[in-house]
């Protein structure tokens, strides 16, 4: 559940762009969709292409909408979700699936074209995510967690005409995303086992399966352009280089094809409807930008090339193409409780993550992003001042503080992959602290701070916790559950939580002891750890229950004994608590933006921070309880489209 941002104004995208080259040395035509001000987070075309579905954020949910294919009559459609999510037309264009949150915490509905209510399809204990619908229009495949086995995802079979639950691939053991092909003969299967992805075939029925790729760094999109329109090919991405390119095989015989080759990511393959081109998008030239390439092989050709972050592509025919594309701009302000002044510290020439205070409340640690996968780590004083990068390059996340404030623990792919990385407050080289080909995530510092707790997919189904000395070593295990999920532990604190999927399917939260065992907290709903209480006696979770788009916070015992009780109202979303426990942060849902305040845990009472069009969130309190930092942003995304005739007719043969 990410936002892009915004900070003051809206961005103004032009029509067409007349920089950077293509084929015949300039990029095609755009039409712009959407308004300046839009806030488009998916779109997708029906079949025919004179409808078109998409979300808008509201609060923390997403609202779903539909309209004519320029966008006119818009509707609100009733169906809400956690963040979105994809969207599947039916063959025939009279259906749509989709994830809904309106009756728990995500599950597979169908929504008739025409209009009218959502279906329910899947009744998941944790989540249902569709992932594409078969020829006959009537079966649909969906991700959730495998339940009775835990410990990983798997793609399940419902229908509309007699809804349940079947595996897509007969006997599978491992966690693997499935997917249809066009004519229906065949499922290609992206296995997932610890950190070796490879990809496979099945028959139609999901048996026989066959291996077409061995490296173990392969992966397939869990969507329908997986295979190609006449169901020959399978197209996929690899990391066998470091980085990621675009690679097809060949679904009956014969040897995997790399189509790119640029030291930077190349990632989100779509076949065109006639199989001649594949669409990507690529973070060369430090900015996200659309190219296409020959499926014969050739020139990449560039679509877009603009400091815009394009995504979420569609063809419309052989030569239009539909994209979402916007950019952003955001920054960390201050505001003082006492007279509710405000103070904007970073400049409004960079766009920020949100804040990170340390111990003392003195400085504030944040990350600058620069485009294309691309940022830094700055630091700076709360009460104002010179701005300094300590860390520079890859794409850095989840920077954590130690608990005496020396040094900060974040995770970043400048080495290939995610990996935790160390670096001194005051300067100096980072230093990395696992190199493994996997993904690790989420650090977490030991009360005393000489270790560091991570997630890691190493060895594992889905993710298990391991940890590592600070000042280096080598990482030790800490479970072997194969079905963690999250992490959480407050700076200070000697416990750490995490979020198991449990073998009931269920998301659980769970407390993980020195000696690597787990203790179940939680599961009486899907929840996931958000914060800890300073004195530890409590813990804030995020609840999947049904209402505020399936998601609300409860604050219950840390020893797991009792209900809970509600945190914040339908709609509203945690941010933290003050130094003594007594102040929540919050944010309050304003349309498609939030705003920012303040419970008072002591007597009840609450006051709203800010009230603007802009979106707010992302606050801290520092530890004398007088200063809020916060992120203040807006976010803009449109719906694009471009005219490729000129381009791939002008294209090397």
């Amino acid at each position: 559940m990410k936002r892009a941002m915004i900070l003051v104004g809206a961005c103004c995208i032009a029509a067409c762009s007349s920089s950077g080259s293509g084929a015949n040395g300039a990029l095609p035509p755009v039409t712009m969709l959407s308004p300046d001000s839009a806030n488009h987070q998916l779109a997708r075309f029906s079949p025919d292409g004179k409808r078109v579905y998409w979300w808008e954020l509201a609060g923390i949910s997403s609202q779903l909408w539909t309209a004519a294919a320029d966008l006119g009559n818009p509707a609100k459609v009733p169906v809400t979700a956690l963040g979105g999510g994809p969207l599947f037309w039916s063959p025939d264009g009279s259906k749509i699936a989709v994830g809904s949150s309106d009756s728990s915490l995500i599950q597979v509905a169908v929504i008739p074209a025409a209009g009218g209510a959502a279906q329910q399809l899947t009744k998941e204990s944790g989540l249902g995510i569709p992932s594409g619908w078969n020829p006959d229009g009537d079966r649909i495949s969906y991700i959730a967690s495998a339940g009775s086995g835990g410990g990983t995802f798997q793609t399940f079979v419902t229908s509309v005409s007699h809804p349940g639950r079947t595996p897509l691939v007969a006997d599978e053991k491992v966690g693997y995303f499935g997917v249809w092909s066009p004519d229906g003969k065949h499922v290609a299967i992206g296995q997932f086992e610890g950190s070796k992805n490879t990809i496979w075939v099945a028959d139609s029925a999901g048996r026989h399966p066959r291996q077409l790729t061995t490296d173990g760094f392969e992966v397939i999109g869990a969507s329908e352009w997986v295979f190609s329109p006449d169901s020959k090919w399978i197209v996929y991405e690899s990391r066998r280089t470091g980085t990621s390119d675009i690679w097809i095989v060949p679904v009956d015989s014969g040897a995997p094809r790399q189509l790119t080759r640029d030291i930077r990511n190349d990632w989100n393959p779509v076949w065109s409807p006639d199989g001649k081109w594949i669409a990507f998008l690529s973070d060369r030239g430090k900015q996200t930008d659309v190219w296409a390439v020959s499926v014969s092989g050739g020139q990449e050709l560039r679509v877009t090339d603009d400091a815009s972050g394009e995504d979420l592509m569609q063809w419309l025919s052989p030569t239009r193409f539909a994209y979402l594309t916007g950019m952003g701009q955001s920054g960390i302000w201050s505001m003082s409780l006492t007279d509710s002044t405000e103070k904007r510290l970073t400049p409004d020439s960079i766009q920020t993550g949100p804040p990170r205070l340390s111990p003392d409340g003195k400085q504030v640690a944040f990350r600058i992003e620069r485009g294309g996968g691309q940022s830094d780590i700055a630091l700076m004083p709360v009460a104002g001042g010179p701005m300094r990068t300590l860390v520079q390059g890859g794409n850095v996340l989840n920077i954590r503080w130690s608990p005496d404030g020396s040094r900060i623990a974040y995770q970043s792919d400048r080495g290939g992959t995610n990996d935790i990385w160390v670096v001194d407050a005051a300067g100096g080289a980072p230093r990395q602290l696992e190199n493994w080909p996997g993904n690790e995530n989420q650090p977490v510092w030991s009360a005393d701070g000489a270790t560091i707790y991570f997630m890691a997919d190493r060895e594992a189904r889905l993710n298990d916790i391991w940890k590592v000395a600070a000042a280096g070593g080598e990482p030790v295990r800490v479970t072997n559950q194969g079905s963690m999920n999250g992490l959480a532990g407050r700076r200070g604190r000697p416990e750490v939580y995490g979020n198991i999927v449990n073998t009931n399917g269920v998301y659980a939260v769970v407390q993980v002891k020195a000696d690597g065992s787990v203790a179940t907290i939680w599961d009486k709903t899907n929840a996931f750890p958000a914060d800890i209480t300073p004195t530890g006696d409590s813990l804030v979770i995020a609840s999947g229950n049904k209402g505020a788009g399936g998601f609300s916070f409860l604050m219950i015992p840390a020893s797991g004994a009792g209900a809970g009780r509600s945190l914040l109202k339908a709609g509203e979303g945690y941010l933290g608590m003050s130094d003594d426990g007594m102040q929540v942060l919050y944010t309050i849902p304003s349309g498609a933006t939030t705003d920012i305040g303040i419970l008072n845990r002591k007597d009840g009472t609450t006051r709203q921070l800010t009230k603007t069009p802009t979106d707010e969130g992302g606050a801290v309190m520092t530890p004398d309880g007088k200063t809020v930092l916060f992120q203040r942003s807006r976010t803009i995304r449109r719906i694009a489209i471009a005219d490729l005739t000129k381009l791939l007719a002008g294209a090397p043969k």
